[in-house]
């Protein structure tokens, strides 16, 4: 979403104002793990994608160290795996927007490393209030659009919204820049 919104010769970019192109980036990019979760591997899986949710429910005793491991090491893979697309489909287009690359934003490294760690809090406390009770887990996933619909919109001038390591370590290694990729991985996590 991010290529295609804010890359160049995007058909959006011209026709709204920056603030409803992230509206629309957050709630659609997270659409993609709603529909992770409601799949039959979302299922088993539980829709791990990120390694801070990982971490996080490791964290709560409702996941053990190996599993932990394996799920983050999988989530970095497959993000290493997933950026492939980003060169052969995106092209030039993906060029231009960096690959979706996150990036520090004008107000610099310490807004993004606090609005990195502020966005994950949300992500978290809305996943454990939601799955942790019987009658709301089921609409955890329904959540998440909306959820970042509103971090993206709110967030993303700061840092570009990841607070999932592995969703910034794709782009990078795609496009050979690891600029202040250090945030990525430490905020989420603390």
């Amino acid at each position: 979403m991010v290529i295609f919104n804010w890359g160049s010769g995007s058909i959006l970019k011209p026709l709204m104002p920056g603030w409803v192109l992230r509206l629309i980036s957050g709630f659609l990019f997270v659409t993609i793990g709603c529909l992770i979760g409601l799949s039959r591997v979302g299922k088993i899986s539980g829709a791990h994608i990120n390694p801070a949710m990982s971490l996080a429910f490791y964290l709560q005793g409702k996941m053990a160290p190996g599993a932990c491991t394996g799920y983050i090491v999988s989530q970095m893979s497959g993000a290493a795996a997933g950026c492939l697309p980003l060169l052969f489909i995106w092209g030039k287009w993906g060029a231009s927007a960096k690959y979706g690359m996150t990036r520090v934003g004008d107000a610099g490294i310490s807004a993004a490393f606090l609005g990195e760690i502020l966005s994950t809090i949300c992500l978290v406390i809305v996943v454990f209030i939601f799955v942790g009770n019987k009658k709301l887990r089921n609409y955890t996933p329904y959540t998440m659009p909306f959820l970042y619909c509103i971090m993206v919109w709110a967030e993303a001038p700061l840092s570009g919204t990841s607070n999932n390591p592995a969703r910034s370590f794709g782009p990078a290694l795609i496009s050979y820049n690891f600029q202040n990729f250090w945030i990525y991985i430490v905020a989420p996590l603390l």
